[in-house]
């Protein structure tokens, strides 16, 4: 998997991730991968299933000392924007292969995430979102942050999705325009998140 991340890395593309130039990498032959996975494509998706775990142990790493609703949603979104730009080439690829369904890890995922944004959105909504754990959190965080009065939000659902669609296309075009005059980070991403999550000004500036 280590070899299979460096490939991926490396290329931008999960066509590079070959068994033999897996087992070039690792020093083995071929033949000995073949122990552990029988494809390739199931090599990448548990680089994938790794990556997202990642993504979302990262957001509640940074969330995780907020005092706050508005807090952690600040938190939320800057983690985001940190990890896709620390690891563009595999944030790129969360969004690029389909989610698999079937496997007992996955379904517990879902089925967990289900009841945690229910209340939320409802059910029916609710299992359609579950598999992208780091958007539940988003979604969660703007609920709270309507709840406590810091953000005037009136949907939770269209508010978390508009923050998402822009931090994921900041990710996108700063990796792939990487030469336009962006904006210093801070400031644009403050007023990002502010206008779309409806935040409150919590003070004089």
């Amino acid at each position: 998997m280590t070899a299979a991340r460096e490939l991926l890395v490396e290329s931008g593309s999960d066509s590079a991730v070959t068994l033999r130039a897996i087992a070039r990498k690792v020093g083995i032959a071929p033949p000995s991968i073949y122990a552990h996975f029988d494809t390739p494509d199931q090599i990448v998706e548990a680089v994938v299933t790794e990556t997202r775990s990642l993504l979302v142990r990262h957001l509640e790493t940074a969330r995780a000392g907020a005092d706050d609703a508005r807090e952690r949603l600040l938190a939320d979104c800057h983690a985001y924007l940190v990890f896709g730009a620390e690891q563009p080439e595999l944030y790129a690829l969360l969004f690029s292969r389909p989610r698999p369904r079937g496997s007992s890890t996955t379904e517990e995922r879902i089925d967990q995430a289900v009841r945690q944004l229910a209340p939320i959105v409802g059910e029916p909504i609710a299992s359609q979102l579950a598999p992208a754990e780091a958007f539940s959190i988003l979604l969660r965080d703007v609920a709270d942050a309507m709840r406590d009065g810091t953000s005037h939000a009136e949907d939770a659902l269209a508010t978390a999705t508009a923050l998402w669609a822009a931090l994921h296309g900041l990710i996108l075009l700063r990796a792939s325009i990487p030469r336009f005059p962006w904006p210093p980070p801070g400031p644009l991403e403050a007023e990002i998140i502010g206008r779309l999550a409806y935040l409150h000004d919590p003070g004089p500036r």
